[in-house]
């Protein structure tokens, strides 16, 4: 059989499938923008008709269209449209075409938008009328309505539950193209918070009050009862919480505050693994205790294990004054690191207090007492270190799988002195920023970048985890990790004072959670002037339900013994 041939009966099957398609009914509309069309097809009743509808149905809902597309121009403003139609009937099935000419709109000849009676007249209100039709606008009736239901909304927002419009009405005058609007609010009386009543047995009292600015007494405000819901439902203490404002007391003119909260789990257990090529394979253990007491104290442990990098912490943290931007932890831990620039074991103990800045920004000021033993190249060692510092950081739009949109900034300045427990005196400030940005649907830039400085006389006073290294996974690609720094007269890469590193990457979106990138990375870490180390290459990427994984093929392109490096990080984007 010859290609023809089998595909023949293929091609015959395709003529035939389409020659019985059914036909469609169809309305057609000619003269109309995309606004007045919709509004048409919205409200005309003939639009719902088949070819199955019988005749008279079909003829019925034709002469009755004139009405629906009337009602759908004018609804718009149009109140002159005129406009000729036509009926056709096939074997199968029927069309109808309407051919408008909309004509001039009616405009807004006057605006009487205003607060009714004598007691309202002039007086200052806590809500606006912003966003009234103008003078010289087309009529338009949804937006009217949409305006007088805001009006009533906001009203209502501030504790005006009794206002009502004592005038509501549009005037228009067709033979004119003109209208005018009338709207006179009556907001009545206002209201004020009543009792404010939380659940019992989950928190103290003097705790939850504490996360809203709602006092009885004070004049109702729909704000601050969303914010008591944001506030108690973002505190982590809570599974739900549910804030009532009914049934309002009509004779007292109050609105009582009843909120319901359920206890989210008090401990949570958390497991997690991991690799990267720079660390190995890694594990993290978790443990969680959200209300450790009726006062909101918790406490949190972590273990961290890694081919380089052992580490335990725990956290013991309360809310101070606002808990809603204000707390105070104290923590403790034991690290272990061994790379092939150092190795080093700290024991760390510290006091952190906490304030949210805003809802993006988060500053935080410690005390960290740290004992370090350290080796560095022919450097041991040993570091009592009392440090002081403060931090300043903001993260937006970080997910598990891929970040559209988002940035994380960290600032952080501390130092220690001589004088006050510590053996050596230093002062650095160390800043990271890395924004992702979405050109499109599938395709992102990434960029990426880190400084430090140190201030210091001799570096060799410093231990281990206060000096800079670049080079690896997440700075530096195409670079073994920590490889890149001033080196000893043995070649050996002992840490630098400053660092400086900067990557841009393009990131696209081949199929599903599939994406491919490119990227460039510079960096170099220095005492006196940089010299700069640069890597090429290109990725894969995989957005995993548990987050993405990515696999780099990195080109150093300022070390001549190496072709390429193989970097897989398992890790959140930002």
């Amino acid at each position: 059989m010859t290609p023809f041939e089998w595909r023949a009966p293929l091609v015959a099957c395709g003529l035939l499938a389409a020659a019985v398609q059914p036909a469609a009914a169809e309305v057609v509309f000619t003269g109309l923008d995309a606004a007045q069309e919709a509004n048409a097809r919205a409200l005309m009743v003939l639009g719902s008709a088949g070819c199955d509808t019988s005749v008279w149905r079909v003829e019925r809902l034709f002469q009755d269209a004139d009405d629906d597309l009337m009602e759908a121009l004018q609804a718009l403003g149009y109140y002159r449209a005129t406009f000729t139609k036509a009926l056709a009937w096939t074997d199968e099935c029927w069309q109808a075409t309407f051919d408008v000419v909309p004509g001039e709109p009616v405009r807004y000849r006057s605006v009487d938008v205003r607060v009714a009676g004598d007691a309202y007249e002039g007086a200052s209100l806590p809500f606006t009328l912003e966003g009234q039709p103008a003078v010289g606008e087309v009529l338009d009736h949804g937006r009217y309505e949409r305006f007088k239901s805001s009006l009533l909304t906001r009203a209502g927002a501030f504790g005006y539950f009794d206002a009502y419009f004592s005038r509501r009405e549009v005037v228009v005058d067709q033979d004119a193209g003109s209208a005018d609007l009338f709207l006179h609010l009556v907001p009545g009386s206002r209201y004020r918070f009543g009792e404010v009543t939380f659940t019992e047995d989950i928190l103290r009292e003097g705790l939850l009050r504490r996360y809203t600015d709602i006092r009885e007494g004070e004049y109702y405000s729909a704000t601050k009862v969303s914010e008591l819901y944001d506030s108690l439902n973002s505190s982590g203490y809570f599974r739900t919480v549910s804030v009532r404002t009914d049934p309002i007391d009509e004779s007292g003119l109050t609105v009582p505050v009843d909120v319901l909260l359920t206890p989210a789990l008090r401990r949570n257990y958390s497991v997690g693994a991991g690799f990267a090529t720079d660390t190995g394979p890694q594990g993290r253990l978790g443990y969680l205790n959200r209300r450790r007491n009726d006062r909101g104290h918790q406490s949190e442990a972590r273990l961290f294990v890694s081919d380089t990098n052992i580490e335990l912490t725990g956290h013991y943290r309360w809310p101070v004054r606002n808990p809603k931007t204000d707390w105070a932890s104290i923590s403790g831990g034991y690290q272990h690191q061994d790379t092939d620039t150092s190795e080093s074991d700290t024991s760390k103990i510290g006091f952190y207090r906490t304030h949210a800045l805003s809802r993006n920004w988060l500053w935080a000021r410690y005390v960290d007492y740290a004992f370090e033993r350290y080796s560095i190249a022919d450097q041991d060692d040993i570091s009592h270190l009392l440090i002081l510092g403060a931090n300043l950081e903001s993260v937006i739009g970080r997910e598990i799988s891929r970040t559209i949109d988002g940035r994380r900034i960290n600032l952080d300045l501390r130092g220690a002195s001589d004088a006050l427990v510590s053996d050596t005196s230093f002062l650095q400030f160390r800043a990271t920023a890395r924004w992702i940005r979405s050109l499109n649907d599938r395709t992102r830039i990434i960029t990426r970048g880190r400084a430090g400085f140190t201030i210091k006389d001799s570096l060799s006073e410093l231990p281990a985890s206060v000096r800079f290294f670049t080079g690896g996974d997440r700075n530096l690609r195409g670079y073994d990790y920590q490889s890149i720094g001033p080196v000893d007269e043995d070649g050996v890469v002992i840490g630098a004072s400053y660092v400086l590193e900067g990557s841009l990457e393009f990131d696209y979106l081949v199929r599903g959670n599939w994406a491919v990138a490119a990227f460039a990375d510079i960096g170099s870490a220095f005492n006196d002037r940089p010299e700069f180390s640069r890597g090429v290459g290109l990725g894969l990427r995989w957005y995993s339900p548990v987050g993405p994984v990515r696999l780099d093929f990195a080109h150093p392109l300022d070390d001549p013994d190496s072709n390429f490096r193989l970097h897989v990080v398992l890790g959140p984007d930002l």
